[in-house]
């Protein structure tokens, strides 16, 4: 008959103190490992958590366009050795920027005028005849050209940034004499007329003020939904435009639509506004071209 305590000590097992060390260290070292586990896919998922959010707060992904690295003359034929590339966020390329795959369109062009070292190429930058200059090229990826018939169209060439506004009538809002909203902002203008040169808009002759007559007809770069408020917005009443600083990025949200009942309380904001924005600053003069 086999004594019970050399059966036992013939089969190593839990039951011993040794045996339940070794099962409990074992088992701390599983645990450890998937703890480890979850913290390094922890970790990975911050850092991807990180990276998206910094790459959204700078401008979203990084768009590769062409800058030039020194100066040109206006008239002056680009060559590759007076570009270079920069990536910027695409929240912040300009719709008339020239994409760096496009190297090859530009090389041969000649400057419409001068451009300074580090500046981005711009399509209105180049002196390109109308016929070689078609509309299409300057469309860029994600942007439609809409043509429209607007108001205040004075002094504005292709490569101007503007707002727009629309003038509705008194039976398309149901407001006593209409309204007017802002549709649009920072719109960059392709064409005025059939004209895409800002340099045809030039003053006609050295010292004489006379300019080419302006044509009521924009052609505009936007989105399609924002082609569609612009044409429902032209059968409903009229467009006007107003021109702005190209280095201005400012857009404004929730503008309200002026009305003739709300007229004087918003133009009494507007000079509240302008007040404590120029409250602090020396007045000027502007004066035109000879003034003094």
């Amino acid at each position: 008959m086999t004594d019970p305590s050399e059966a036992d000590r013939a089969q190593p097992g839990a039951s011993t103190p040794a045996g339940a060390d070794q099962a409990q260290a074992a088992l701390s070292r599983r645990v450890l490992l998937v703890a480890v586990g979850f913290a390094v896919v922890g970790v990975g998922l911050l850092l991807l958590y990180l990276q998206r959010y910094e790459t959204e707060a700078s401008g979203g992904r990084r768009v590769r366009v062409l800058a030039v690295v020194a100066s040109v003359d206006r008239g002056a034929v680009l060559t590759e050795e007076m570009l270079g590339e920069r990536e910027v966020p695409v929240s912040y390329v300009e719709p008339r920027a020239v994409r760096a795959a496009e190297l090859s369109k530009v090389k041969g062009l000649r400057a419409g005028h001068d451009l300074d070292p580090q500046d981005s190429l711009l399509w209105t930058d180049l002196a390109i005849d109308v016929e070689q200059r078609d509309l299409s090229t300057l469309v860029q990826p994600g942007f439609r050209a809409l043509t429209i018939e607007a108001r205040r169209t004075a002094m504005i060439r292709p490569g101007d940034y503007v707002d727009v506004i629309a003038n509705f009538s008194e039976s398309a809002v149901g407001e006593r004499a209409g309204a007017s909203v802002v549709l649009l902002q920072r719109v960059v203008v392709l064409a005025v007329g059939e004209e895409t040169d800002r340099q045809a808009f030039s003053a006609e002759g050295k010292g004489s003020g006379a300019f080419r007559r302006r044509s009521a007809t924009l052609t505009l770069s936007v989105q399609l939904q924002e082609a569609q408020l612009l044409t429902l917005a032209a059968r409903q009443g009229a467009l006007s435009v107003v021109l702005r600083d190209y280095t201005d990025p400012s857009v404004f949200d929730d503008l309200p639509r002026v009305t003739v009942r709300n007229l004087v309380e918003q133009a009494a904001r507007a000079n509240d506004r302008r007040a404590a924005r120029y409250a602090n600053r020396v007045p000027t003069r502007i004066t035109g071209q000879g003034g003094r």
